[in-house]
């Protein structure tokens, strides 16, 4: 009976060892606001998105958030808002409908769109736009696109 008892131990140590593994640590999210404009105007509608500097991965959720019309906006990780702190490249992409004249008729399929900055700030390797966030309440400069 000693022998069961300490197979019981010897189990019981493993689960609670086992679950505390599969804790992970909470990320802290930092509050994130900015603005974007283009050509000096605020850019409605935008989709603007954090990437992690040095990060490949596709299982990233990045920090998003989508432009209001006078152009400000703040993040979202996932559904809860901020960004972890960190170096970021940012995207912006304005989606816009598509829309095909032929003699007179507009044409555009249901739900088609194209980014009317032309793509020109939608690629993350090659974004100029580069921010770090900190510690607490970031309100970043606002992105002044050409």
């Amino acid at each position: 009976m000693i022998h069961r008892s300490s197979s019981v131990g010897r189990w019981l140590v493993a689960v609670l060892v086992l679950s505390g593994a599969g804790c992970s640590q909470k990320v802290t999210l930092n509050s994130v606001t900015g603005k974007v404009l283009y050509q000096g105007e605020p850019l409605a509608g935008a989709l603007v998105s954090f990437h992690p500097e040095g990060s490949t991965s596709a299982n990233i959720t990045p920090p998003t958030g989508y432009t209001k019309p006078d152009g400000t906006f703040s993040v979202l990780t996932g559904e809860t808002e901020g960004a972890s702190a960190g170096k970021y490249a940012v995207t912006v992409i304005c989606s816009v409908p598509v829309k095909t004249k032929v003699e007179g008729l507009s044409f555009g399929g249901e739900g088609e769109t194209e980014d009317s900055l032309k793509g020109a700030y939608a690629n993350r390797n090659a974004s100029q736009i580069k921010v770090t966030i900190k510690d607490g309440p970031n309100q970043l400069e606002p992105f002044d696109l050409k």
